[in-house]
């Protein structure tokens, strides 16, 4: 534990509460003796009063007491006032302000338990705001995702239930709806993937899987997207095994394979290559489409956010943010590397077994 700490410059002393209060009261006594005894001199020595003993021990006692009371109700104060800010910081976040935080102590002492006590609060605070601002966020998005599509199936039933439509005519509207009605049902399903994902802590499989094999039958479950576009597929994979969840695995793939299809040209390749280190595998997915400028980056495993306005009708922004919370509950990491006009590279590490750790080595 460090005594000392500098703050803004200033350097500061924490002291365990349990010290401080032991040095204290020990203070308060030698201060209160010190002085009750410095006045029965004063008395004696200017006043000419040859006090007897037990007049001297009451005025000590008594001018003990005061002085002991002086001191222990400063002291108090010391305790109070943390307790104090923190009650009326948890009553404001009881009401749902978040963005309250409380100042740390700018005095030359500090203790040590009020000072982390005020951290993990102010950090509680923090992460509660953060969740907030999510959830407002989140709702929102929802709504907007929803009222798209419902818009669009509203207006084309109506148009369905008016009377001179052609064959050909109601056949087209019929497709939109029923195009727009599967798209609902998906987002359905990902808010649901998502929202189960979010309640669960630990990953309950533990299965050998063949993550090679696994890529390759990915691959062919999504013909129907890639074959169209006349895209190919560049597979470099070693054989690759790790004890894991199959389904939360398969996931990972077909979301990340399905996302490069979908930003791929007619005619481009897909390239998935494969390492093996002593901790863990590394899969890459590299596609050759439009890429992902660097300024958003960052921002393409939140919820919803999509980069590329042209695609919107083709998802909703919830894919990457399943694969990263799968491979939070893996244990595993995913990276991106990308350049406009050149394609996007999405790296996944994954642990061998529950009992390593994996880090992913961005080459």
């Amino acid at each position: 534990m460090k005594l000392w700490r500098v703050k803004d410059g200033k350097r500061q002393l924490v002291i365990p509460l349990r010290l401080y209060h032991s040095l204290s009261t020990l203070a308060t006594l030698g201060i209160c003796c010190f002085v009750s005894s410095l006045l029965v001199f004063c008395i004696n020595h200017f006043f000419q009063a040859e006090l007897e003993l037990l007049p001297a021990l009451a005025v000590c006692s008594v001018m003990t007491l005061v002085f002991a009371a002086a001191l222990l109700a400063w002291e108090a104060g010391v305790y109070i006032r943390p307790a104090r800010a923190l009650m009326e910081a948890a009553g404001h976040v009881a009401e749902g302000d978040f963005s309250v935080r409380i100042p740390k102590s700018e005095g030359l002492i500090s203790l040590e338990e009020s000072r982390i006590l005020i951290d993990h609060f102010n950090q509680m605070a923090k992460e509660l705001q953060s969740i907030d601002h999510m959830q407002k966020g989140f709702t929102g998005s929802v709504s907007h995702e929803f009222r798209t599509p419902l818009s669009s199936i509203v207006g084309f039933s109506e148009i369905l239930l008016e009377d001179g439509l052609s064959d050909s005519e109601r056949r087209e509207y019929t497709v939109l709806v029923h195009d727009e009605a599967l798209r609902l049902s998906r987002l359905a399903d990902n808010l649901l993937r998502l929202s189960k994902l979010d309640a669960q802590a630990i990953v309950m499989r533990h299965e050998p899987i063949d993550v090679d094999e696994q890529i390759r039958q990915c691959v062919i479950l999504l013909a129907d997207r890639w074959e169209p576009k006349n895209i190919s597929f560049d597979i470099d994979l070693p054989h690759m095994q790790i004890e894991g969840d199959p389904d939360m695995t398969k996931q990972v793939w077909l979301n990340l394979i399905d996302n490069a299809v979908k930003y791929s040209d007619d005619g481009k390749a897909i390239h998935i290559s494969g390492q093996i280190f002593p901790d863990s595998v590394c899969v890459r997915i590299h596609d050759e489409g439009i890429g992902i400028p660097k300024d958003k980056q960052e921002r393409i495993f939140e919820r919803f956010y999509q980069c590329d306005e042209s695609h919107k009708e083709k998802g909703h922004g919830l894919g990457l943010s399943i694969v990263k919370r799968i491979l939070e509950l893996l244990g595993g990491q995913i990276g991106c590397s990308s350049e406009p006009g050149k394609g996007t590279e999405m790296a996944v590490a994954l642990p061998l077994n529950r009992h390593t750790t994996c880090c992913l080595r961005i080459q």
